[in-house]
């Protein structure tokens, strides 16, 4: 076959193109870092990488959750170790009035220091995290406890669970009537703290005995709760733990699959360049000839 000169420009042309192709899809991968772009760079690969993009995307939503989680149960810890610390403060003031030697208007000072401490659990109950009230539930938008009649609110006693892994809910919430005491129960906290400061008010040291009873046993609830919340937040931190180690190996993972080599790329990068340089310098000399040449 009879190579033409229109043949040797076609083809010239076309290995240029190609190199010039060849050297922009290089350059394209070495300033994204990525080693696919389209799925015809990899049919195989683009599948693992969309594949590990989505679990990694879903893994971090469940890494939100736990988060969440965590930082729910921590203010948790923290009103427990509040209430703990009103319940301490109560003790103390009750057993000073339980004295028999307490006069009448020592009594009814100590009522308005209870009176206090009452309105501070009732601020307890009502309190929030992220916007959402802790004690009631999942009614999260209403508070809890009123001021006037707390002893007989009843919180909704749904349990908010939270996804922190495939088919794995974790409750987070504590009732208010877990925590306080039922509703119009003879242990509940702020009923109790109502007949204290109705024995105060009345001189009545003797039944103030009992009240002391019945805080002990408002104590023993509260720490229940709190070492049930201590519990559950030793398990959100190894969740979270475990979500970690498992984010930086699927990023691994899809690194492996599509990033780039860097030395790789900069090597072929600087070798189609060399080819497009000789190609140019080749083509320079084969346009070189024209007609006139032939008819020499």
């Amino acid at each position: 076959m009879r190579v033409t000169s229109m043949m040797q420009n076609t083809q010239l042309l076309r290995n240029i193109r190609n190199n010039n192709s060849g050297i922009i899809d290089w350059q394209n991968k070495l300033a994204t870092g990525q080693r696919i772009h389209r799925p015809g760079d990899d049919p195989v690969g683009i599948g693992y990488l969309m594949r590990y993009n989505s679990e990694l995307n879903r893994t971090n939503e469940f890494l939100e959750n736990a988060k969440t989680g965590l930082g729910y149960l921590k203010t948790m810890d923290e009103l427990m170790q509040q209430s703990s610390d009103v319940l301490k403060r109560a003790r103390v003031l009750v057993q000073q009035a339980a004295n028999g030697t307490m006069p009448e208007d020592g009594r009814k000072q100590i009522a308005l220091e209870i009176a206090q401490l009452k309105e501070q659990l009732i601020m307890i109950g009502n309190s929030t995290f992220a916007g959402r009230y802790l004690f009631n539930g999942q009614k999260t938008d209403q508070p809890p406890y009123s001021k006037t009649q707390p002893h007989l609110d009843q919180t909704d006693p749904g349990v908010i669970y939270l996804n922190v892994g495939p088919s794995v809910s974790v409750p987070v919430s504590l009732t208010g009537e877990q925590v306080f005491g039922a509703a119009g129960a003879a242990d509940n906290v702020f009923q109790v703290f109502d007949d204290i400061i109705t024995h105060l008010n009345n001189n009545q040291p003797d039944q103030l005995l009992n009240d002391l009873a019945k805080i002990d046993l408002c104590s023993d609830r509260i720490n229940n709760n709190w070492a049930e919340i201590g519990a559950r937040t030793n398990r959100f931190e190894l969740v979270i733990s475990r979500i970690e180690d498992q984010i930086v190996s699927l990023k691994e993972l899809r690194s492996e699959t599509g990033d780039v080599d860097m030395a790789e790329a900069l090597i072929e990068l600087v070798q189609k360049e060399n080819v497009l340089q000789a190609s140019l310098a080749i083509g320079a000399r084969i346009m070189q000839v024209s007609l006139v040449d032939f008819l020499r």
